[in-house]
């Protein structure tokens, strides 16, 4: 009875610690601006021209 007690506690440990870490790997994205003009500019423009922006990891407002 001890042991499927503390199997169910550690399950239960186990799904709220991955519901955590998944919640935080969403909370960020990245924002591209370019160097020339100093604007913000989408991701496939980035790609055209990699050498003249550049990338930025943001938090999301919750």
């Amino acid at each position: 009875m001890k042991k499927l007690i503390t199997t169910l506690i550690c399950l239960g440990m186990t799904a709220t610690i991955n519901a955590q870490e998944k919640k935080s790997k969403q909370n960020t994205y990245e924002q591209h601006r370019s160097a020339k003009t100093g604007r913000y500019v989408t991701k496939s423009e980035t790609k055209k021209s990699p050498s003249t922006t550049y990338t930025t990891k943001r938090k999301k407002r919750e």
